[in-house]
């Protein structure tokens, strides 16, 4: 605006010179040929740009972001158990801290018979728990039973084995009792009781066996006491050595069939164990 001013103010004093001369000599002769000029010369054509200043104005705050801080989950009102062998309601119950009656209802269970694999729903106290759609009926009871049984196990093919006879006489045990060592003779004395433990009547035949010798003893001789069988063998080659001894209730000497197991035990020489061994007592059953 500046530079526009002194342009125009230029040229209005060149006009009014130019009329302020002609008015004073109306036809002048120049002599020098010299026009009086006036020459503005500008230096710089400044461009007037209008600049925007900003205005500081009220900038509202930046709203700020909010956080999504991620909320517990509310806690289920019930959980789950899978029955176990030997659960009961009421150990299901004390276990999670509820009602037997809680447990019932929440399952719509009538009984309170458990299914071993069966899925309960325990409520836990905090809200409502809808029994479920189709609850199982139960037959009444309290322990847990398997719904299939546990499979056997395949046996081990085994050899079979003899079952054990029943003999109508047995050998009490440690009935037997040693006595008198030396090497004048070898003997043997004992008794046959009946069921009740009363020496028995009539004949009993006994057998014994000491190494290769075999001899036969039969009661209810009249000389001799009710049920009492005696066996001696006097010196010899038979006292010398350890040797096996078996006495054996039978049928008869005619007919030795077994009637009890054979008792066994060992005789050793004569200069080292007894001689005498009494109190030997058999039994009918």
């Amino acid at each position: 605006m500046l530079v526009i001013s002194v342009l125009v103010l230029g040229t209005l004093g060149c006009s009014l010179g130019s009329l302020i001369m002609g008015s004073a000599n109306p036809s002048p002769t120049p002599t020098r040929g010299l026009v009086p000029t006036f020459t503005a010369t500008a230096t710089s054509t400044p461009t007037c740009t209008p600049t925007d200043t900003p205005i500081a104005t009220d900038t509202p705050p930046a709203t700020p972001t909010a956080t999504h801080t991620p909320t517990a989950s509310p806690t289920p009102p019930y959980t789950t158990h899978v029955v176990q062998a030997g659960d009961t309601l009421s150990s299901i119950a004390s276990r999670f801290g509820v009602t037997v009656q809680a447990i019932m209802d929440a399952n719509g269970l009538t009984s309170t018979v458990l299914t071993i694999g069966t899925q309960f729903t325990i409520p836990s106290g905090e809200g409502p728990v809808a029994p479920p759609a189709n609850p199982t009926a139960t037959q009444p009871g309290a322990v847990a039973t398997p719904t299939t049984p546990p499979a056997a196990p395949t046996p081990t093919k085994q050899p079979p084995t003899a079952t054990p006879q029943q003999y109508a006489y047995y050998y009490v045990e440690g009935s037997m009792q040693e006595q008198e060592k030396g090497c004048s003779d070898l003997g043997i004395e004992g008794v046959i009781l009946d069921a009740v433990g009363k020496p028995m009547t009539g004949r009993v035949t006994v057998k014994w066996q000491l190494g290769g010798h075999v001899d036969y003893f039969a009661t209810g001789n009249p000389v001799e006491l009710p049920g009492v069988f005696k066996f001696i063998i006097y010196p010899g080659p038979i006292y010398h050595g350890t040797k096996t001894s078996t006495l054996q209730i039978v049928e008869s000497e005619a007919n030795p069939a077994p009637l009890s197991e054979p008792f066994t035990w060992q005789v050793l020489d004569c200069i080292d164990g007894p001689e005498r061994f009494v109190n030997v007592t058999f039994r009918h059953r």
